[in-house]
Order: C-alpha cells, then structure tokens, then sequence
C-alpha cells in the first residue's frame, strides 16, 4: 500500500499550528476517531499558512479518502516551496489514488529526484511500478535509495519482498533479518490486538456462482478436479459452503492440456498477473492463477502430480511450496447451494490431518507445544504435508508476514508468528522481537 508523508515533531511550537492539528488529525484517524479527525481537518483548514500545514493536510485528507482535496493541498504546499519531497509523496500518493496513475507515477518521480534517500518516496514509486510488472527497475529504486543512507526498515521490507517475487531466496531472508535487527531496537507503532480484519467485496452466493462455473468449465477436460484446503474443512464442519473465501482454490490432474485449460478460461476470466504467466511445462505441478473478471474472485488451479499412490502439488510462483500427501479418491457429494456436486476428497477427515493437523477440528493448532489461533498460522510453516525442501522458502513468507504484522501493530499476530518461526529455526532476530513483545 501507499504511504502519505506527515510533518510532526517532537516539539509541537517547532510546526506551524494548522501543521500541528493536522497532524494531530492523523493520529485521531489512526486511533479509529473519523469524526475527531474530521473536526481536526476543518480547523487546520482555517491556520494552513505553511507548506507544512498543506503537506499534512493533504495526508490528513488521503487518510479521509479525500483524494481530490489531498491533491489540492499538496498542490498548495508545492505552490508555496517546490523543493521539498514530502509534498510531492503526497500529491503522487493522491494522484494514484484518484486513478491518474501515471501522474503519479511521475510525481512520485520528481519527489525522488528531490530527495534520493527518501525512504516513503522509494518506497511508493517501487510499488507503483511492481503493479505493472516492472519488477527490476522497482528494485534499482529501492537498491539506489538504500545506497544513499534510507537503510530504514519499510526499505529493507519493501527489498525483501521484492526479492522473494524474483525467487531470490538468500537476498529476502538477509533484507527481513536486517530490518527485523533495526525494528527489535526502534520504536513500534501503537499496538492494534485482535487479528487484522479479512474484508470481502462480495456474498457467499457470488462465491459460489463462480465455483460452479469454474466446474462446469473443467468437466468436459477430464481432469479429475477436487476442492482443497479451507473449502474443503468449511465443508466438512458445514456440509455446505455458507460463506464466501478470499479466492477459489481447486486441484487438477497436471496431465490436463494447458491449451484446453486455457481455451475454457478464454471468456470472463483473466490470467492472475505473474502467476499466470509461469505455468509449469506440461506434466509439471504449479499454479494457473485466474481472476473472475466480472467479480474479480481470484481462482487458483493448482496443477497436482497424482503418479505412484502420491498427491504432489505446489502453490507456484514465486514460493514454489511443494505438498507431498497419499493419494485421496474424489467423491462429487451434494452441496447445499450450489447448483452441481461438489468434488471433495475423501476420507476428508484424513485429507484434512494433513493439511491441518491432527487438531483441525479446534480453534488452535498446537506449534511446537503451543495452541496457535488459526486465524494467525502461516500458511504452509507447519503442515505435516508440506515437502521438506520447501521450508526455507515457508520460512522467509513467515519472516515477511513478521514485518507486515510489526508495521501495522498487530501484537498478537506477531507474537503468534515469532512462536512458529522459531519452533522451525532458531534465528537471533525473531528471539530478540519475541522478547520485546513479552515485555510489551
């Protein structure tokens, strides 16, 4: 996501008012009070006589989701003192966000040339053009601003991530342990509990429309599909499927021709960015990612080995995590809305140990001696199908999710994460976050 840039300081007569209840305004928004912010924005309003005071009531704005007013005042701040970064960061920021991407884009430029080092500029202007798929020249803009001294955390995060979407594996893990080091020792923001909310656009009967299409599309290619992972265990606590997920995930015999796949996926679907451009050679196991145009439901068909009594699958680009299981037999059941049976594998309970443990009827999964909320187990880090070889590669999207959680002040799920890194690998880093979150 974007960032805005604020002008604050330790000192509050060191800012100019209006900058001041600007900023206060910000803090206000991030503690959940939208009304106080809103009241702090109009006041600021009437004192913005400074650059600073239009640069923070442009990210005041953007945090109100304002964008037409946060491109207007960044533009009064640049207007009163062009050579300052922070204002461009924001007029970028809120050009972005109204749709001109371009004009962001070259904003966030600009601010760039500004400052070299600015941390939230590099940071924003990778991110913007990792979403057109210019993954290399993301990278040289966060490798030059580090060169030039932002060796900040959000920099160090924004490489590792990177770095894991081009599978440079050594490079992610040394920039998340680097910026694990710096935040072990700096200031956190303010903690947030509970586990962050998981927002979905649409109804379970969409969800569900789009399932069924995706079936009917992949019965005539004879590719034995199955439904896995957490429809599967919603369906056996359910025996329906009542609620919609964050996607469609549904396994297929690897031997399918990838031109028939992609000839039944032709119309109303798209190819799922990178993901969909790297589909295995035929035979191979991976991932064909799809998006439902209309709905924009991404779909995962995962492309599974079923050779010698074994299910051998990966979860593709860029992590490649391999899951090794006995082979399961499909059985089309009936499922209460929807309008086709539903292919599950059976015995389920069996498929699901696998995937969930031994304890996947409970809340908790049990790490290490540990009961884990589920809603905070990373994904693949302890699956008792997950392929050896592909723990390192589970490991660094731990590490990754560790830094996310730490950001944004999710106490809880950091915890959770320490915990499950460490029972996996014994790194200096998590051990010293870990006890800074114990005396938390």
């Amino acid at each position: 996501m974007l960032s805005a840039c604020v002008i604050s300081s330790a000192a509050p007569s060191r800012l100019p008012l209006g900058a001041h209840m600007a900023a206060e305004g910000i803090q206000q928004l991030q503690a959940g009070d939208r009304e106080r912010a809103q009241r702090s924005y109009a006041e600021a309003s009437t004192q913005a006589n400074s650059w600073q005071c239009w640069t923070n009531l442009a990210a005041l704005a953007l945090g109100l989701e304002d964008f037409e007013a946060a491109l207007a005042n960044a533009r009064k701040a640049i207007v009163i003192d062009p050579g300052h970064a922070d204002a461009w960061v924001n007029a970028g920021v809120a050009s972005w966000r109204k749709g001109a991407r371009k004009d962001g884009a070259r904003l966030m430029a600009h601010a760039l040339q500004l400052a070299p080092a600015h941390a939230t500029a590099a940071i924003n202007y990778s991110y913007m053009l990792r979403t057109v798929e210019r993954l290399r020249e993301a990278h040289e803009v966060l490798a030059g601003a580090r060169s030039r001294g932002a060796r900040t955390p959000g920099v160090l995060r924004a490489m590792a991530e990177l770095e894991r979407i081009l599978e440079r594996s050594g490079e992610c893990r040394a920039n998340a342990l680097e910026a694990l080091r710096i935040l072990a020792g700096n200031p956190w923001p303010p903690p947030i509990t509970g586990a962050p909310s998981a927002r979905l656009a649409l109804d379970a009967a969409t969800w569900r429309g789009v399932l069924v299409d995706c079936l009917r599309r992949l019965a005539p290619l004879h590719c034995d599909p199955c439904m896995a992972g957490g429809t599967v265990r919603m369906f056996a606590f359910e025996g329906g499927l009542p609620a919609a997920r964050k996607d469609i995930d549904i396994v297929i015999d690897a031997r399918v021709s990838h031109e028939l796949l992609r000839q039944a996926f032709a119309q109303g679907y798209r190819p799922f960015s990178r993901q969909g451009q790297l589909v295995p050679g035929s035979g191979g196991i991976g991932v064909l990612g799809l998006v439902h145009e209309a709905s924009n439901i991404p779909i995962d068909l995962m492309l599974q080995d079923r050779a010698n009594g074994r299910w051998r699958g990966s979860f593709g680009a860029p992590d490649h995590l391999v899951f090794d299981t006995p082979a399961f037999s499909i059985e089309s059941v009936a499922c209460a809305g929807i309008e086709v049976p539903l292919p599950v594998p059976q015995p389920m309970h069996e498929y699901l140990r696998w995937f969930y443990g031994d304890d996947w009827t409970q809340p908790t999964q049990a790490v290490a001696g540990r009961a884990v909320p589920r809603e905070y187990v990373q994904k693949g880090m302890h699956c008792p199908a997950l392929d050896p070889g592909s723990r390192p590669a589970a490991l660094n999207r731990a590490l990754l999710s560790l830094l996310t959680a730490l950001h944004e002040g999710w106490v809880e799920m950091a915890a959770a994460l320490c915990w499950q890194i460490l029972a996996m690998e014994p790194l200096d880093e998590v051990q010293r976050v870990q006890a800074r979150l114990s005396q938390a």
